[in-house]
């Protein structure tokens, strides 16, 4: 006859049994040295060793290099490498766009690097769609000055995103200009953050109108999105916003003369509803699951920090390919994050 005792050991090795059959993984198979090395990480190194971060980083300099007009290069190479505000008397750190995520919280492109990741990802897409223009349609002369311009930009502002190398979260800075938009109105009004800066500050510093409404329209349809003025919407009063804060005349876009190049912009930017609800959220929700499974708080700082630091060495893109290809299946995906965190030596290049 079993003993209470027998029977509660055979239950707990059924119960670890299970966890393995079902890919979950044993608290304790990460050691704590090596949990502790990746917590003592600092957001720049992440994004200085991720080996995928730091390429798609070099690549973004290179399309900026590639600029042919001399003054837009210039603009842009000051504003990336050398990132203040005029109009709010704010500057940032001169590495911050390498280090910066795309968004404030999980979702896209949320890491160290993520920034530059989404500028190359949506610049590599708008050539893709250029060079069809000239494939199918026969057309010559796409302006990829305008395109790798206005999508480097984009999102600029968020280089005052800053990590809380404490919690792995990020804090917004509280000078940041409120949302516009009337009551009832949402469809753009998120808008007013980040968007409004660098609008603003592309109106300020003088740059040139093209190169304004470009970077403008990647948040916003230059048909669809136009001019929705009764309700304080659209691409014209966004702009309008941003020539506000500037104290300068504001453009406004002629319906008669809409560059093609608009298009190719917004629709690469646009691919966000997969990157942050898909991609994004996937990953940040499997690596979690792995971090309770070895014994870490998946709400906690350490379990904050762990995402970082895997998303630094694999895209959430490719963990979701990875989900895909084999069937929809987490237990291989989550595999392959924990891999990861135990050695992630061939996922990594020495900092530079």
């Amino acid at each position: 006859m079993k003993t209470k005792t027998t029977i509660h050991f055979f239950s707990v090795c059924a119960l670890v049994l299970l966890a393995f059959t079902h890919g979950g993984v044993a608290a304790g198979e990460v050691s704590d040295s090596r949990l502790k090395a990746i917590y003592s990480m600092s957001t720049e190194q992440m994004a200085r060793t991720g080996a995928w971060t730091r390429k798609n980083y070099d690549q973004m300099m290179a399309h900026i290099f590639s600029i042919e007009n001399a003054k837009i290069r210039a603009l842009v190479l000051d504003m990336v490498t050398n990132p203040r505000s005029e109009i709010f008397n704010a500057t940032a750190d001169k590495n911050a766009y390498r280090v910066t995520p795309a968004a404030g919280g999980p979702g896209h492109h949320h890491y160290p690097g993520g920034l530059a990741v989404h500028a190359t990802e949506n610049i590599e897409v708008s050539l893709g769609w250029a060079d069809t223009f000239a494939k199918v349609h026969d057309v010559k002369g796409v302006n990829r000055d305008i395109i790798i311009a206005a999508l480097v930009l984009h999102d600029w502002a968020k280089v005052w995103y800053v990590w809380d190398e404490a919690t792995g979260k990020v804090k917004r800075p509280e000078w940041f200009p409120e949302y516009w938009g009337g009551e009832g109105v949402a469809k753009w009004k998120w808008m007013g953050g980040h968007g409004a800066i660098v609008y603003a500050e592309l109106l300020k510093r003088g740059a040139p109108i093209d190169l304004v409404i470009a970077t403008a329209a990647s948040h916003f349809d230059p048909h669809w999105d136009l001019d929705k003025a009764d309700n304080h919407e659209g691409l014209n009063a966004a702009l309008a916003e941003a020539a506000k804060l500037a104290n300068v005349p504001a453009p406004k876009v002629d319906p008669d003369k809409r560059m093609a190049e608009w298009w190719m912009i917004v629709y690469s930017d646009g691919s966000w509803s997969f990157s942050h609800y898909i991609a994004g959220k996937s990953a940040h929700k499997w690596i979690r699951e792995v971090a309770k499974e070895i014994g870490v708080d998946p709400e906690s700082s350490e379990a904050n920090k762990l995402a970082l630091f895997v998303l630094s060495r694999i895209s959430d893109f490719k963990l979701y390919s990875i989900y895909q290809n084999a069937g929809y299946d987490e237990a291989v995906v989550k595999k392959t994050i924990l891999s990861i965190i135990k050695d992630s030596a061939s996922y990594e290049v020495v900092a530079n």
